[in-house]
């Protein structure tokens, strides 16, 4: 399809060709999708090459950033990074792809580089296909991105909800749909979904539930197959990557409980034990038990039913409860940047000194587990010094949040932009409706000929029944642009941005004693390197970019 701008000026001779950049994004579903090569790297270059010359400039010459493979769900790309790079050093000063989509499929992060990003910088924007070119104030095409990015994000949420429900039905019918399966098991050759017994590494499952009935204890039975050099789960999955384990022989807890507590072993198929925070983060999350899909007797097990039960009674009976720990603002938020694994606090020495002025410690707890093979570091660190520290951090960030977001101003711009496109919405839904009113008539007409005996009966079905199908098409068309309207209002109404603004002010109201709830609120995780500087990443968008 040939798309050209020169109707609204998108001149581009006033420009070095290094000074332009064409921006290229293909994701995997788009590469599976496009069976026309629509969104091919190759098609996408060719039209924003044939764009760039028919308005002034050189195609072939200008600067070319691509992520193939890479979804547009967030802008946690390689190739957009470095286009970003080239954009705040000043070297690029435009910046082209072929359809708002190509820019990315994020609602939020979108209309934040079009509103605020592109601007700052200085940056002309064009999307050659919805004919939107920021450089040009009186474009008309540029009111409509925002609906354009909120259709662009509405069909990856439904893309990835149509996968997960497929998913989900093959799980519940018990056909395995993860990756590597659990140790000791594999995909059987001829099908995927199916699995069959490894018995190298099923002999070693056996082996560590009979040591674990014989010692009844999960550190005798790690310290036993240590000795007995038997390789841990990670030697099987590095042999068959050509790669060798660093410690092939060192068994954590974790490991052996885990192992311990699988109902795979007895047969049964359990899923769903993780999954996204949603369609456009990476980060998996562990679900709750009653969200899981276990369907009972679907592959051969490796441990019988009665032994297994004995060893989960053996289990819970030899669990400990904690002791009550000392309430700590940031406790559980805490991540080792080397190894991953949660940092811990120490409780305090018992004195006479109230608790925030006692010594307390952080520690990773990969290291204290392991600490005799030499695995990660310490990470030690004054937890109160530490605490002080994230929360000055977390105030001047919310400070410089309020001074750079004009609260009013973007208030009033939403409410705008919501009223433009859903009174559009509200007006394709109302000649929908007067389209119907005048096949009713029509319908009517026919029953009123009929009844004169001006046509046939089988005449009047005919024209009836396609009456009656182009009714309910556009019954439906009114159905989805209701949904359309009502979902488009929920994700650009002010309430996100208001709540923002409450979280905000409450926190710097309470920056000397902020309650935990509220810190959960803001925080999504804190990472300590092992020179003891600190990460820290907000569950508020808005504060990220801050940053």
């Amino acid at each position: 399809m040939n798309y050209d701008c020169s109707n609204y000026g998108a001149t581009l001779k006033d420009y070095k060709p290094d000074e332009i950049a064409k921006y290229i994004r293909l994701s995997l579903a788009d590469e599976v999708g496009a069976s026309d090569e629509s969104e091919s790297v190759t098609n996408q270059r060719r039209l924003m090459n044939e764009f760039i010359t028919r308005n002034g400039n050189i195609g072939e010459k200008c600067r070319e950033f691509i992520d193939d493979g890479v979804s547009g769900t967030n802008f946690d790309r390689p190739g957009w990074k470095e286009l970003q790079e080239a954009m705040e050093s000043g070297t690029i000063k435009v910046v082209i792809t072929k359809s708002l989509s190509r820019l990315g499929r994020s609602n939020f992060e979108c209309s934040y580089y079009l509103d605020c990003y592109f601007p700052d910088n200085n940056i002309r924007y064009i999307a050659i296909q919805e004919q939107i070119d920021t450089g040009n104030s009186e474009n008309s095409n540029n009111e409509y991105a925002a609906l354009n990015n909120f259709i662009n994000e509405k069909y990856s949420r439904d893309l990835s909800k149509n996968i997960r429900r497929v998913y989900k039905i093959k799980q519940f019918a018990g056909e395995y749909m993860g990756g590597i399966p659990v140790f000791g098991y594999i995909k059987a050759p001829n099908d995927k979904h199916k699995l069959i017994i490894d018995e190298e590494a099923a002999d070693i499952v056996r082996k560590v539930f009979s040591l674990y009935l014989e010692l009844q204890s999960q550190s005798a039975v790690m310290k036993r197959l240590s000795e007995e050099k038997v390789p841990i789960p990670e030697v099987y999955k590095k042999t068959r990557r050509g790669l060798k384990a660093q410690f092939p022989y060192e068994w954590n807890y974790h490991t052996i409980r885990s192992m311990l507590r699988n109902r795979m072993y007895v047969g049964d198929m359990v899923q769903n034990v993780h999954t996204k925070k949603s369609f456009r983060e990476k980060k998996i999350i562990k679900t709750n038990g009653e969200d899981w899909i276990i369907v009972e007797g679907t592959h051969e097990p490796i441990i019988d039913k009665d032994t297994f039960e004995r060893v989960q009674n053996l289990l819970d009976a030899n669990y400990r409860q904690p002791t009550p720990e000392n309430i700590r603002t940031f406790k559980g938020l805490m991540y080792c940047h080397e190894c991953g694994h949660k940092i811990g606090v120490g409780n305090p020495k018992r004195d006479n000194r109230p608790i925030e002025k006692q010594y307390v410690y952080t520690y990773c707890n990969f290291y204290r587990k392991n600490s005799a093979y030499n695995k990660c570091t310490p990470h030690t660190m004054n937890y109160n010094n530490l605490e002080e520290k994230l929360l000055d951090i977390i105030s001047n960030v919310c400070k410089k949040y309020i001074d750079l977001i004009g609260y009013e101003d973007v208030v009033e711009k939403r409410k705008k932009t919501l009223s433009t496109y859903t009174d559009t919405l509200e007006k394709k839904i109302g000649k929908l409706e007067i389209d119907i009113k005048s096949i009713d008539l029509k319908i009517e007409k026919l029953y009123m000929d009929r009844l004169d005996d001006i046509i046939s009966p089988d005449t009047y079905k005919k024209l009836t029944d396609k009456f009656e199908e182009q009714k309910q098409k556009k019954q439906n068309e009114i159905d989805e642009l209701k949904v359309t309207v009502e979902e488009y209002q929920e994700k650009n109404s002010v309430e996100d941005l208001l709540e923002t603004q409450e979280i905000v002010k409450e926190y710097l109201k309470t920056r000397k004693n902020p309650p935990r709830e509220l810190i959960l609120k803001i925080v999504d995780k804190i990472e300590i390197h092992q020179d003891k500087t600190v990460d820290l990443h907000f569950k508020l968008k808005q504060l990220n970019q801050v940053v």
